[in-house]
C-alpha cells in the first residue's frame, strides 16, 4: 500500500524533470504553509469588531471562522488525491488562487453573509499543507526530507501565531478589510512563486476517487450547526430548527454509510476499529471541540469586550493580538519537551500532560477573568495544553499504524481536528449568543463559565480516553486492521 499523499522520492517520473534547488522549493512551500495558517487565525482578533460593526451576535459572526474550518477540512481530505491525479504543483497553485478569490470576495464584503462566503472560499487553503508535504516528498532526497518537513511545519505554526499579531494591529490601524489585503498579496506572491516549482507530474488523471466521501461530512456538519445556531432566533419548538438539525444528521449518517460500503474510501472510518487509532481519533474530537475549538475564539472576546460588559478587559485588537502571539511562543518551546516525553512509544504520556494543562487552563480562565495579568497566566497554561496536544496526537497516529498507512491516517486525523474545531467554534458562539444581558449585545458571565466548563469536561474525558490507549509502537496495528477488514471482505488499499 502506498502512502496516499507522499509518493516515494525514487519515482522514475521525477527523474527527467528539470531540477530546482532544495532551498527554492522549501522557501516557496514555507510561504504556502504560512498562507494556510495565517488565514486560519487572522480573523480571531477581528471577530469582536465584526460583531459590533454588523450589529450581529457571536453565533452568527462565528460562521466566518466555522465556514473556513469546514471547507478547510474538506480541502485537506481531497487536495492530496487531486494532487496525485493532476500534479501537486498544479493543485497547489489552484488552491492558492481560490484563496485569492476568497480574499477578494471578503475584501469587497459589506454584509456579514458575503464575508462568510468569502471566508468559506478562503477555507480551501486548508489543503495547502498536505500538498506541501507531498511536493517535498517527491522532490527532495530522502535524507533531507525530515528536516524539510519540520521546517515547513514550523513555518505553519509561526504563520498561525503571526495571524493574531498582524491582523490585530492592522485592524486597529485601518479596519478588518485591510487584513484581506495582506492575505490577498501573500497568496498572490506565493502562487507566482509556485510556478517555479518543478513541473507537476500527473499520475492518474480522472480515476475513480471517493470525492463524495471527502466532502459530504462538511455540509452535514454545517446543516446541523446552522440549525443549532438559529435555535436562539427560531426556538427549539420550530420545525425549521429541527429540519436543519435532522437534515445534517441524515447527511452525516449517509456519509458514514457510504464510507463503509465504498471500495476505496477517502476517509476510512474502519480505522475506528483499531483500538489505538480509534481512541486517538476520539481524543482528537474531544480536545478539538473544547481546547482547540472553543478556546480559539474565546480569548479574543474576553480581551476585547469592553469593561462595561459582564466579561471584558477592554483591550484593543492590536494589544490582544500581541498577547496571543507572545503566549504562543511558549507553545513552540513546549513542543520539543513533548517530543522527548513521546520517545519510545510514549506519546500517550505527552497527551495526558496536555489534557491536564487543558483542565487547569479552563479552571484558571474562569477564576482569572477580571485582570489582564490573570488572563495572561491562564492563556500561558492554555498554550502549554495546545503545545502538548498538537505535538503528541500526530505521534500517536504514527505509533498506531504501519508505515505505509501513515499518510492515510494522518489525513483522517487532520480532517477530524479541523471538523471538530469548527463544531466547537459554532457551538461555543451559539451559547454566547443565546445568553445575552437584556437590552445589550453582551453575553452573560454565566455563559462564559458554561464554555469553560465544557472545555474542562472535554479535557477530562480526553484524559480518560487516553488512559486506554496502549503505549508503544504498534507493530501489529496494521495487521489487526487488515485482519478485521478481511474478515468483513472490506480490505482496501489506497493507490498513490
Amino acid at each position: 500500500m502506498k502512502e496516499a499523499n507522499m509518493p516515494a522520492t525514487t519515482d522514475p517520473a521525477t527523474a527527467s524533470r528539470p531540477q530546482r534547488s532544495a532551498a527554492l522549493i522549501i522557501t516557496i512551500l514555507i510561504l504556502a504553509a504560512v498562507v494556510s495558517s495565517f488565514e486560519a487565525t487572522m480573523m480571531y482578533t477581528a471577530l469582536p469588531g465584526i460583531i459590533e460593526q454588523f450589529h450581529s451576535t457571536a453565533g452568527s459572526a462565528g460562521w466566518i471562522l466555522t465556514g473556513f474550518l469546514l471547507v478547510g477540512a474538506a480541502s485537506a481530505a481531497i487536495s492530496g488525491r487531486l494532487g496525485d491525479a493532476f500534479g501537486r504543483r498544479n493543485v497547489l497553485i489552484a488552491v492558492l488562487l481560490l484563496s485569492v478569490v476568497g480574499s477578494v470576495v471578503s475584501l469587497s464584503a459589506h454584509s456579514l453573509a458575503v464575508l462568510i462566503i468569502g471566508r468559506s472560499i478562503q477555507g480551501f487553503a486548508g489543503g495547502l499543507v498536505p500538498l506541501c508535504v507531498g511536493i517535498l516528498r517527491e522532490n527532495l532526497p530522502r535524507k533531507n526530507l525530515p528536516v524539510a518537513v519540520a521546517v515547513v511545519a514550523g513555518a505553519a505554526m509561526c504563520g498561525g501565531a503571526a495571524g493574531n499579531i498582524v491582523a490585530g494591529n492592522i485592524y486597529d490601524a485601518w479596519g478588518w478589510h485591510y487584513i484581506f489585503v495582506v492575505s490577498l498579496a501573500l497568496a498572490l506572491v506565493t502562487a507566482a512563486g509556485a510556478v517555479l516549482l518543478p513541473p507537476a507530474v500527473s499520475r492518474t488523471g480522472f480515476v475513480k476517487v471517493d470525492w463524495l466521501g471527502g466532502i459530504l461530512f462538511a455540509p452535514g456538519i454545517a446543516l446541523a450547526m446552522y440549525g443549532i445556531n438559529k435555535s436562539s432566533e427560531w426556538g427549539w419548538s420550530s420545525g425549521r430548527t429541527w429540519a436543519f438539525v435532522a437534515g445534517g444528521i441524515v447527511v452525516l449518517a449517509a456519509w458514514v454509510t457510504w464510507e463503509f460500503v465504498t471500495d476505496h474510501p477517502l476517509l476510512n472510518v474502519r480505522y475506528f476499529a483499531s483500538r489505538k487509532i480509534g481512541l486517538t481519533l476520539i481524543a482528537t474530537m474531544l480536545v478539538s471541540f473544547g481546547t482547540l475549538g472553543i478556546s480559539g475564539f474565546l480569548g479574543q472576546l474576553v480581551m476585547q469586550m469592553p469593561k462595561i460588559a459582564p466579561v471584558g478587559l477592554g483591550l484593543s485588537a492590536g494589544t490582544a493580538g500581541d498577547i496571543s502571539f507572545f503566549c504562543s511562543l511558549l507553545g513552540f518551546a513546549i513542543a520539543p519537551l513533548s517530543g522527548r516525553i513521546s520517545r519510545g512509544g510514549r506519546s500517550r504520556n505527552a497527551f495526558l500532560v496536555g489534557c491536564a494543562f487543558g483542565l487547569a487552563a479552563a479552571v484558571l480562565s474562569a477564576l482569572l477573568l477580571g485582570t489582564v495579568a490573570g488572563w495572561i497566566v491562564s492563556q500561558l497554561v492554555l498554550t502549554c495544553a495546545t503545545g502538548f496536544m498538537l505535538s503528541s496526537l500526530p505521534n500517536l497516529v504514527v505509533e498506531g499504524v504501519q508505515g505505509e498507512n501513515t499518510s492515510e491516517v494522518s489525513g483522517f486525523y487532520m480532517v477530524t481536528q479541523n471538523a471538530f474545531s469548527a463544531v466547537g467554534t459554532s457551538i461555543g458562539t451559539t451559547i454566547l449568543s443565546q445568553h445575552l444581558v437584556r437590552g445589550t449585545p453582551f453575553s452573560t458571565h454565566a455563559s462564559y463559565n458554561t464554555l469553560f466548563t465544557i472545555i474542562a469536561v472535554c479535557s477530562v474525558l480526553a484524559f480518560g480516553v487516553a488512559l486506554f490507549i496502549r503505549k508503544g509502537m504498534v507493530g501489529g496495528a496494521g495487521e489487526d486492521l487488515e485482519a478485521l477488514a478481511e474478515s468483513k471482505g472490506q480490505l482496501t488499499h489506497l493507490s498513490a
